[in-house]
């Protein structure tokens, strides 16, 4: 039930909200940019996101033979059904935590929006986008702001990011 993906600059941003759309740019992304994961560490924590990963997905269509290092969070609902995911390049100056010796994002000052958005991590992990919570979250942080201008908005949203990422995002992103 993966209902949001937020993956941070240089990606694109909010990549899926509600599963259709998830179904729909997974399949897009997958026929533009074939990959498999080349490499895989994943971590269970017993706080929210309750999953960690760092990944590396070597993508065919770039032909240069290197992997893209990727670090992702997993935000679960009481059902243990995954309803966010944040994601960020694997490298410096892109990461959440601005201590390089906290690679899991266990300590203090981890820049996340799992934890900031009003609904994630509860019982359903379900977000509202014209609730009043959302609305109220969003009046006070810019962040929050653009994720709903987004959620409330998703293709045209996604289009444009896409059209403003530019042909060498991958190579931004992935450290090329």
């Amino acid at each position: 039930m993966v209902q949001l993906v937020w993956p941070l600059t240089p990606w694109l941003k909010l990549t899926g909200y509600t599963r259709t759309q998830m179904e729909g740019t997974d399949k897009l992304v997958k026929s533009q940019a074939p990959a498999i994961v080349s490499h895989r560490d994943c971590r269970a924590f017993s706080v929210q996101p309750f999953s960690r990963c760092r990944v590396s997905f070597d993508y065919d269509n770039q032909g240069n033979g290197k992997g893209c290092p990727i670090y992702e969070e997993f935000t679960f609902n009481d059902q243990g059904e995954i309803t966010f995911i944040e994601a960020w390049s694997d490298a410096p100056g892109y990461l959440p935590m601005a201590d390089t010796t906290d690679v899991w994002g266990e300590g203090s000052g981890v820049h996340r929006m799992s934890t900031k958005i009003p609904g994630l991590g509860s019982a359903t992990g379900k977000i509202d986008p014209e609730g009043t919570w959302l609305a109220q979250a969003a009046s006070v942080d810019p962040e929050i702001a653009d994720f709903v201008a987004r959620a409330k908005d998703f293709w045209p949203a996604w289009i444009d990011e896409n059209n403003k990422a530019g042909p060498d995002y991958f190579k931004l992103g992935c450290g090329w």
